[in-house]
């Protein structure tokens, strides 16, 4: 007979019980899902700690403290850490724990639980009545309108957005297409014009996407849901994978917004620059670095400095964009934190744009950018690969993959070429 599974969150609670200091290893979503969770259940912890030096000292009420400063103190000989990363980043963490021989919970079913149960409370929350979304807390929805939740990255959002004149054509009557888009999104509705309407709330694109996750559902009379389909354990639906899949516009037209292979995406307007703007262009010859992405593996920094001081003994100005608090200028550039909308308009009058594959990087598609795209993956290359969707001149492809950094001179140089001097 088989042995029964024990369940992962008793495991979880026998483990706490054991230490008299509990701390919780990473402080992001997932960190934050297991706070939570401890809170609720009355289980206390010390503070979050992370790999390195914390960039930020407190999470809400909770010091964030670096590994080091946890395992190489005599202050917490009698704690046990619990690690909260996605899979992706255990790897390294738990290698590290190891090493150090210290005691640590990891279990990816407990956090696949806490995930599941958070879902299960967003889709609590959505109100569905013979078809159509009626309402989401307390939110009313229009039979009449066509709601697309758009809750994934830039490039998700515009190319998404970008079907929407294709889908109102042959899914008529529409009489207006509502995107529901996160706060860091907000200007990029407006920018096609068969977008009528945007709503903007965190709260509403997240409950949203738990709902499509926690039900598998997708479309209903009044609703798309903006993002690919997937199980709770984020595997991808089969025919993501599939060949005639495989690149960028085939994911959104047929995956999403199930459009036929003749469905164009829609132009976008970027709105008219300022004077001031103008003015700018004229004073200085500019590069900008974007040397951060949230789905490429980053490069060393020595390579964006070697690249900075090549540019600026060329006589450039070159600038480092800068997205959030995490991310700093690289040494000898400038720091450029404009909005999504300032900082596609500046880049056009640059001389290059030089960036990681990242989501800026679609928004800069639909612009005259003279841009170079480092893809550090050949997923990045084969399957999102910008000059598959734009055909203009100045999108040029530089790979990083699969080279030592004995190769990274040689990529500098192909980048310079580009540029010009």
């Amino acid at each position: 007979m088989p042995q029964k599974k024990e369940n992962p969150i008793n495991n979880f609670y026998k483990y706490c019980s054991q230490f008299s200091s509990l701390v919780i290893y990473g402080a992001g979503d997932v960190g934050k899902m297991v706070a939570r969770f401890m809170e609720e259940k009355g289980i206390k912890f010390s503070f979050f700690c992370v790999t390195g030096k914390p960039e930020q000292q407190m999470s809400g009420s909770y010091l964030i403290k670096g590994i080091d400063e946890v395992t190489g103190s005599d202050e917490y000989t009698d704690i046990g850490i619990i690690v909260a990363v996605s899979s992706k980043n255990a790897g390294g963490i738990l290698h590290l724990l190891d090493r150090r021989k210290v005691s640590y919970f990891y279990d990816p079913e407990f956090l696949f639980q806490l995930y599941r149960r958070i879902c299960q409370e967003s889709a609590s929350k959505v109100l569905v009545q013979n078809g159509y979304i009626c309402q989401i807390s307390e939110t009313l929805f229009d039979r009449d309108s066509l709601y697309i939740c758009c809750p994934a990255s830039i490039g998700d959002t515009l190319y998404t957005a970008a079907f929407v004149k294709a889908f109102k054509e042959i899914n008529q009557p529409i009489r207006r297409a509502c995107l529901i888009l996160k706060k860091s999104h907000r200007e990029l509705g407006p920018l096609f014009p068969a977008v009528d309407e945007v709503l903007v709330s965190d709260e509403i694109t997240e409950i949203l996407d738990r709902y499509s996750l926690f039900t598998q559902t997708w479309k209903l009379k009044n609703y798309i849901y903006g993002h690919f389909k997937k199980s709770l354990r984020f595997e991808y639906d089969p025919e993501y994978n599939q060949e005639k899949c495989r690149a960028i516009l085939p994911r959104y037209r047929r995956l999403i917004m199930e459009l036929s292979e003749d469905a164009q995406p829609e132009s976008m307007n970027l709105p008219v620059r300022s004077a001031s703007l103008e003015n700018w262009k004229i004073k200085e010859r500019k590069v900008i670095l974007m040397p951060y992405a949230k789905t490429a593996e980053m490069l060393q920094e020595n390579f964006w400095k070697e690249l900075a001081r090549r540019l600026k003994r060329k006589g450039y100005s070159v600038y480092t964009n800068i997205g959030s608090e995490k991310e700093k200028a690289i040494q000898g550039t400038r720091p450029l934190t404009k909005s999504l909308l300032e900082t596609a308009c500046f880049c056009e009058g640059c001389a290059a744009v030089i960036s990681l594959r990242s989501g800026l990087c679609d928004l800069l598609g639909f612009t005259e950018t003279k841009l170079v795209v480092i893809n550090t993956s050949e997923e990045l290359f084969r399957e999102w690969n910008l000059n598959d969707v734009f055909t203009r001149d100045g999108i040029y492809n530089i790979n990083c993959y699969g080279h030592t950094n004995c190769c990274y001179g040689n990529r500098i140089d192909e980048i310079m070429g580009i540029v010009g001097g």
